[in-house]
């Protein structure tokens, strides 16, 4: 039985999918991925302070699911304490408008200038990166977490697989995905990536590891 559920703007307008997703539900998702991402090494240097970081990081992912509820594609647990989002690579990088409509142009008075700052420079060469490696029509996993009162259940691996599935529906050739955190590599190989990449991004001097899966 289903846990998940699965939002496509490939089958969806955009005023239709909001209302699949209330306002609630998106804080909730966002506040999860927050704490699931509390500990992460990017973001851990993009808000130093730990105490503020799980607040600050639920700014910059509400934002990030407005952009894949208009844009691009959703999976999200039933409770909401899981979301996956992911996106067509020709819809990158993301455009102004886009950026406005989707509220991400905000994100430096959100969070503040110099953690965006820090946040920028890092996602700007890893994206790079990414359009040097990727193949052509692939989809870009672009975040994937579970809040960490409901780790070990599955939900991470249930919803790359539906995803996974869905971007082949869509007629991508290959889901991209990147990630800051060594430990993630192990786990991602485990469900069918290879490992295309390694580097280190020169501001943070923090590395990165991109995978790929074909489709």
């Amino acid at each position: 039985m289903q846990n998940y559920q699965s939002l496509s703007s490939a089958n969806h307008k955009a005023h239709e999918k909001s209302l699949l997703l209330t306002g609630a539900q998106q804080k909730i998702a966002a506040e999860s991925l927050g704490a699931a991402f509390s500990r992460d090494p990017l973001m851990s240097y993009v808000f130093p302070n730990a105490v503020a970081r799980e607040k600050n990081l639920a700014k910059v992912f509400l934002p990030l699911i407005h952009c894949n509820l208009q844009y691009g594609n959703v999976e999200l647990t039933r409770n909401g304490q899981g979301i996956l989002l992911w996106i067509s690579g020709d819809r990158l990088p993301l455009t102004l408008p886009m950026l406005a409509c989707s509220g991400m142009i905000w994100m430096p008075f959100r969070i503040g200038q110099p953690a965006f700052n820090r946040l920028e420079s890092h996602e700007a060469f890893c994206d790079r990166e990414i359009e040097k490696r990727a193949l052509k029509g692939y989809a870009y996993l672009w975040v994937v977490g579970v809040h960490p009162k409901f780790a070990g259940k599955g939900f991470g691996a249930q919803m790359i697989q539906s995803a996974l599935s869905n971007m082949q529906r869509c007629g991508r050739t290959a889901c991209v995905l990147r990630t800051d955190n060594y430990k993630n590599v192990a786990l991602y190989e485990h469900l069918g990536f290879e490992q295309i990449y390694a580097g280190t991004e020169p501001s943070s001097q923090l590395p990165f590891w991109m995978l790929s899966h074909a489709l």
